[in-house]
């Protein structure tokens, strides 16, 4: 056996616990020094060599730092690269094959976005000799006889050129300035510009400043700008995140038509339809979390994402899920959890400079979650805005009302109609970045004192969605799925009348996106309160709502929203407006998209039927 110990340093506190690792440590009370603390700060470091594997030291540090993993001997030579002493170790590599797209796939911290840095010579892999790394000659000569040795060879002799569409798109704003035609003149090296414009309908953005633009705007133009750079490596991270439906397949379908016999594409994606849609061969992405990541040996897609969805690879006899993700036989019954209502609002309309929002009232039942679904940049986000008072609307014909009230004990009952009761809302907001050191367990303290304490809580919110780990790490620190998942938290933690959550899926993994649907669903039918999300992952919203509010209009210059109806009518009259079709596959029940006017395509729209359940 090999065995991998990472330490959080951040976590370390040594003064605090008075070094209590290296006190229960079994062996260094059989004299070996396996934990020492070295100046200046003196955080612990595991000498793993000399560790027995025991892991006694895991379950007493108070700061949950430590991880200690036992991993068979074999997997040693297969070290791609490790970042230092008790730090994340990743194991293989993706094999790059020109003229193809390879999907990249897995939980958040196994190691993808590291693999994408190496790929792009950001990161020179050192094959787990952190303290003697190799030079470029003696890593080329570890990988002879795979395609990345071809690969390597032609990145450090410069013979092809490598571009990245970045994950944080919501960050670009503050390192890129000016508008959005600018830009694009600027990196158009193939000469393509207009018909990238067009291919991703940034026309009517064109003159807009890029810190204007909505999450979606500025997914379309980071892929924009990527593909407009001329180069023969094409690396995408999360290139859905913020799309509707109708952008997913489109993009996809792009992506996919880029091959040639001069390109490699590698594509990180969540989204497994759309994985599904646009890849050609799959490697999964599994360990723990942080802690050290396997790349899977390649599959065709189909095979692939099946096997990811079982958690067990059979040709490497590994388990790396202890439970399979099964999705349901999709069900467009109507779902209203209870037909006692909750909260009334009325119409409501927003004007800006360049943009109107026109949005029906309507009444939301105890315990529902509605979705909400449409194109980008339509008014989803401002009309959620203006539910949380984050936005003052134009006009609106009668204001929100209360109709349920939370007692001191967290208990739901009728409002008393002579009493003006104050709403509560709870709003997690589309983009998350944060510049605050405060600790997480310091910001949930905040929002909710008895969070940690509570066993429901810890059960129904903190467990499900791997929170206690992070309760020691610096908001600043954290991943975009980590912060995500804290961000959701936070906003089911409040005591509210009315939960708005714009986006949860965006940065999660395909795994944990059905987590978050599940601990949102249990904490709306737990307080008999509604939610309201903003959600463009088909499945995860079907999996989760129980009605719909569809949005139209024109991208950037006018929505509107529809009235508050079924999941089966909402569904349908949103993909038939997006012009996709879906269908659920037979052994797996996962969503997977129709190719454009494929028999099976046009046989669903001549039916009407744009979702065909299995």
């Amino acid at each position: 056996m090999t065995r991998i110990a990472v330490i959080n340093k951040e976590k370390c506190q040594p003064e605090k616990c008075g070094h209590l690792c290296y006190k229960v440590c079994p062996s260094v009370r059989a004299g070996r020094e396996t934990i020492s603390f070295d100046p200046p700060d003196n955080k612990a470091t595991i000498h793993e060599s000399l560790c027995s594997g025991v892991a006694i030291c895991v379950k007493k540090c108070p700061f949950k730092c430590i991880t200690v993993i036992n991993l068979p001997e074999e997997l040693e030579k297969e070290t791609t690269h490790r970042y230092g002493i008790n730090s994340f170790k990743l194991y293989r590599l993706p094999m790059p094959r020109i003229g193809q797209v390879m999907g990249l796939v897995g939980q958040n911290g196994s190691g993808k976005s590291t693999t994408l840095n190496i790929l792009k010579g950001k990161i020179r892999p050192n094959l787990g000799k952190y303290d003697d790394p190799p030079e470029w000659d003696d890593v080329i000569e570890h990988y002879r006889g795979t395609l990345a040795q071809t690969y390597f060879q032609k990145l450090v002799n410069e013979e092809f050129r490598i571009v990245l569409k970045p994950q944080s798109v919501d960050q670009l704003p503050r390192v890129i300035k000016g508008n959005v035609s600018d830009l694009l003149t600027k990196v158009d090296e193939r000469g393509i510009k207009d018909e990238l414009i067009e291919s991703f309908s940034l026309k009517e953005v064109l003159n807009r400043n890029i810190n204007k633009l909505s999450g979606g705007e500025l997914q379309r133009l980071a892929i924009a700008a990527t593909i407009a750079r001329d180069a023969e490596v094409y690396l995408f991270d999360e290139p859905t995140s913020y799309l509707d439906v109708q952008e997913r397949v489109k993009i996809s379908r792009y992506i996919n038509q880029m091959k040639s016999p001069k390109r490699t594409i590698i594509v990180v994606e969540h989204d497994l339809a759309m994985l599904d849609y646009l890849s050609d061969q799959v490697h999964m992405f599994y360990g723990v979390s942080g802690a050290y990541g396997i790349v899977s040996h390649p599959f065709s897609v189909r095979d692939g994402i099946n096997i990811f969805l079982d958690g067990y690879i059979p040709s490497e006899n590994m388990r790396f899920r202890p439970e399979p993700i099964i999705f349901k036989k999709a069900s467009f019954e109507d779902r209203t959890t209870s037909h006692r209502l909750a909260i009334k609002f009325g119409d409501m309309t927003k004007e800006f400079d360049s943009f109107s929002l026109s949005v029906k009232g309507g009444e939301l039942f105890k315990g529902e979650v509605v979705g909400i679904i449409g194109p980008n940049g339509i008014g989803k986000t401002t009309f959620v805005k203006m539910l949380a008072n984050v936005l003052e609307p134009t006009t609106i014909s009668e204001k929100i009302q209360l109709l349920t009230n939370i007692s001191d004990e967290g208990d739901v009952h009728e409002k008393d109609t002579k009493t003006d009761l104050r709403l509560l809302i709870s709003h997690k907001p589309q983009y998350l970045f944060t510049e605050s050191e405060e600790i997480v367990e310091e910001y949930l303290r905040d929002i909710n004192p008895v969070i940690l304490s509570s066993a429901w809580h810890k059960s129904e919110i903190l467990t499900p969605l791997s929170i206690t780990r992070l309760l020691d790490s610096k908001l600043n620190s954290l991943s975009g799925g980590e912060l995500q998942r804290v961000a959701i938290t936070a906003c089911l933690a409040r005591k509210s009348h009315l939960y708005l959550l714009d986006e949860p899926s965006a940065y999660i993994s395909s795994e944990d996106r059905v987590t978050v649907a599940k601990v949102i669903k249990r904490v709306t039918n737990h307080y008999e309160m509604p939610a309201i999300v903003v959600e463009h992952d088909v499945m995860m919203l079907n999996f989760l709502s129980d009605r719909l509010i569809v949005f139209g209009g024109k991208s950037g210059i006018s929505g509107r929203s529809s009235r508050i109806m079924s999941l089966q009518v909402g569904m349908n009259e949103f993909l038939r407006k997006m012009g996709v079709t879906f269908r659920q596959d037979p052994k797996t029940l996962r969503p997977r998209v129709n190719k454009k006017d494929s028999q099976r395509d046009k046989k669903q729209k001549a039916e009407g039927k744009y979702f065909v359940i299995a």
